[in-house]
């Protein structure tokens, strides 16, 4: 039994930019559409919440369980990026001081928030159980290890793990020649997916 939304059905959802070969589960949340931008060969799983202003490449997948909340801060994640199950992407954070009210309950003018953009670079990827918070770029090719909290910048090709997330060691770059070589396969041949 396929769970995804066929072609005609994404259209209606009323997303800003919708690519091609698409996959969206029918049983993803999506809130604010209308300020989602998905590129080529986008795949969202099963119970994912994506709302606010999030904006996607190509090729990237959003594992089962995963919540996306680009707010007003934005979520940009570039080609090859990827975050797996049941992580958390935040672009926005209320003041928890006690200066303030707090929660979406409570009108702006008691409230003070943070949104700040979050941005994944190309080929960054975050395992399963991780929390990105606001204001957070993950490096080209970084590689974040499960169940970590990702609080500030992530350095390139790196790969990094715990709470909160460190360096632990490099990543390889073969990767990049591996996309140059399906890119090119791309301009020779008829693509299609194969989830």
């Amino acid at each position: 039994m396929n769970s995804f939304y066929k072609e005609w059905e994404l259209k209606d959802l009323g997303l800003k930019k919708l690519g091609k070969g698409v996959l969206i589960s029918k049983k993803a949340v999506i809130y604010n559409a209308d300020q989602i931008e998905l590129g080529d060969h986008v795949r969202i799983d099963d119970f994912c919440i994506l709302s606010g202003k999030i904006t996607m490449g190509s090729f990237i997948h959003i594992g089962v369980c995963t919540r996306l909340s680009g707010s007003r801060g934005g979520l940009i994640m570039k080609d090859f990026s990827g975050v797996s199950y049941n992580s958390t992407v935040i672009a926005s954070s209320d003041d928890y001081s006690g200066e303030y009210l707090t929660n979406p309950t409570v009108p702006m003018k008691y409230r003070k928030t943070y949104p700040k953009k979050v941005v994944f670079e190309k080929h960054s990827l975050v395992a399963s159980h991780c929390m990105v918070l606001a204001g957070v770029t993950l490096g080209e090719g970084c590689a974040i290890g499960a169940m970590s909290l990702v609080m500030k910048d992530v350095d390139s090709w790196s790969i990094y793990a715990g709470v909160p997330a460190k360096k632990i060691k490099e990543r390889k770059k073969n990767l990049l020649e591996l996309e140059k070589q399906f890119r090119e396969e791309l301009l020779t041949s008829n693509y299609v997916q194969s989830f």
